[in-house]
C-alpha cells in the first residue's frame, strides 16, 4: 500500500519533505500513539490552566449546541 504513496512535491523544504517521510514510515500503531500523546498534553494543558479550559468549553459547547433543545 505504501508504494502507492506518490513522492513529496520538490516544491517543500527539506525539512518538511523529512518530516513527511518519517511520518510515512511510522506504523498506524505508532501514528495514533503519536496523536494520543498530543491529545494528552493538550488536556494537560487545559486542566493546567482553569481560565482557558473554562474558555475552551464555553466555546465548545456553543459550537455543538445549535441543533440541541434546551434542559426544560
Amino acid at each position: 500500500m505504501r508504494d502507492n504513496v506518490p513522492p513529496p512535491s520538490p516544491n517543500l523544504k527539506p525539512r518538511d519533505r523529512l518530516e513527511r517521510a518519517r511520518v510515512r514510515a511510522l506504523t498506524p500503531r505508532e501514528r495514533l500513539a503519536a496523536m494520543q500523546r498530543l491529545i494528552d498534553e493538550g488536556w494537560a494543558l487545559l486542566q493546567a490552566n482553569p481560565e482557558g479550559l473554562a474558555r475552551f468549553r464555553r466555546r465548545n459547547f456553543s459550537a455543538r449546541s445549535v441543533g440541541r433543545r434546551p434542559r426544560p
